[in-house]
């Protein structure tokens, strides 16, 4: 996998940018970094970490979602309502099989395995993997890239909140596709750039996230990224979790959903036929 540069775009191969956003100080995760851009591809429009980060995402990166036990969040389980209205009809418990990307704890991982998929998870974390495969699932440790040499093994494919760390999220979509049967359907979740929770708190965002995220994806973006890779949108949409007092702004919040202005966006999407 093409390593992260962000002199040049590694979605377009493009090196020129513009800045969109600074912050002279970025907080987060207990350190604080000096001098951090978000710059925008001037030929893909996608936007960047400037500059580049690096992070092992050991046990104190996963230790927010240890504390959370089994949870799920609440988006996480619209998603799968989403997924199973195209599949309940023809579910086979025990047999049709489920790849987690990035999977963390295994919250995902258990919830899965209770709705009767057969589980694998992969993380670049050797602690998360071993969390997980201490609850039973198998694991694999690493990139994706390569991780499997067959082709179409997976009737599933989830992977929420991990496109945007990666170097190449092209190379991760790619291989999304290889890997899922003619028949199989991805779960990709991540933040949405243009959405109005981001344009109401600016820099108090709490979803920039520098001290781990490369990439800014829009909804859009990620919509035409996978249909340029082979892939057909399914479901599609941009969700707020916030509890917001004011009438005015919740309703505001509430109508940023239905315009797709949401920050947690999610697709359900299926190989192209």
């Amino acid at each position: 996998m093409p390593s992260y540069n962000p002199q040049t775009c590694n979605i377009c191969g493009s090196n020129a940018w513009k800045q969109v956003f600074h912050f002279d100080e970025f907080s987060g995760r207990g350190s604080t970094y000096s001098k951090v851009s978000v710059i925008q591809c001037k030929k893909c429009g996608v936007r960047r970490r400037m500059p580049g980060i690096t992070d092992d995402y050991e046990e104190e990166y996963h230790q927010p979602y240890s504390e959370q036990g089994k949870a799920i969040h609440a988006h996480t389980l619209r998603h799968f309502a989403d997924l199973m209205k195209y599949k309940f009809a023809g579910f086979k418990s025990g047999q049709e099989t489920f790849l987690d990307v990035g999977c963390s704890t295994g919250r995902v991982l258990e919830l899965a395995k209770t709705m009767g998929f057969v589980t694998t998870g992969l993380d670049y974390s050797k602690w998360a993997c071993d969390c997980c495969t201490k609850l039973g699932h198998e694991v694999r440790c690493g990139s994706l890239e390569g991780a499997w040499p067959e082709s179409g093994i997976f009737d599933v494919i989830h992977s929420s909140h991990t496109i945007e760390h990666v170097p190449d999220p092209v190379v991760y979509i790619s291989e999304f596709r290889r890997l899922l049967k003619p028949d199989g359907f991805l779960m990709l979740a991540f933040p949405n750039y243009l959405s109005l929770p981001r344009f109401y708190w600016g820099a108090k965002w709490p979803i920039w996230c520098l001290d781990s995220h490369l990439w800014q994806f829009t909804l859009g973006q990620i919509e035409s990224l996978l249909r340029i890779n082979g892939f057909q949108i399914v479901e599609s949409k941009a969700l707020h979790g916030y509890k917001i007092r004011n009438p005015l702004l919740r309703y505001a919040f509430d109508l940023s959903e239905l315009l797709r202005l949401g920050d947690g966006a999610q697709i359900l999407a299926k190989p192209s036929e």
